[in-house]
């Protein structure tokens, strides 16, 4: 709510601006219309560029560099609360998480979670490694894509259709915080 100061200060500029939009001046000119040009007016030339001996030099391109860890290090996961694609007869299927340790191997990576057989991940391109087969249970196929974000996180995304449910997908996001070497 405005004081009656304020309230009386804000009517008085209304009513100042408003007399002063309403008489105009005494001995002020009306401006006249005038036509526009019946040309069309000419840009001006560009200059040419004028050859060089050299081609300007560029900055190398550095090679695209690699933040998979180089040595067996532990990780802390987190997953999204996911969802299902496809006809689904059950429910939503929870898949591990939390602690993951990831081994460099020549091919690519190991990722070993709470499951009884690490996972092999095969090298798609720097950053990026990805298995797909049988789960280590053998309840079904995943497929598990990994991206290394940097030095200290990453990224991945899990597919699972289990055989009892063939048509079914529980695709869930992963992210990942780099603890420790191992």
């Amino acid at each position: 709510m405005l004081s009656p100061l304020r309230r009386a200060l804000i009517a008085g500029a209304l009513a100042l601006g408003l007399a002063g939009c309403s008489a105009a001046p005494v001995n002020t000119p009306i401006p006249t219309p005038i036509a526009p040009p019946t040309t069309t007016p000419t840009a001006a030339p560009t200059p040419t560029p004028l050859p060089t001996d050299a081609p300007e030099p560029t900055a190398p391109q550095p090679a695209a560099q690699d933040l998979a860890p180089r040595q067996r290090s532990v990780w802390d996961t987190k997953i999204s609360p996911g969802e299902t694609l496809g006809n689904c007869a059950g429910g939503s299927i929870l898949p591990v998480y939390g602690l993951v340790q990831i081994t460099p191997t020549e091919e690519g990576l190991e990722w070993k979670n709470q499951e009884p057989v690490p996972y092999a991940m095969a090298r798609l391109a720097p950053n990026v490694y990805r298995f797909a087969g049988p789960s280590s249970i053998n309840d079904g196929v995943v497929t598990m894509t990994v991206t290394f974000v940097n030095e200290k996180s990453l990224v991945m995304l899990r597919e699972f259709t289990p055989n009892a449910d063939p048509g079914c997908i529980h695709r869930h996001e992963y992210t990942g915080e780099f603890k420790w070497f191992r």
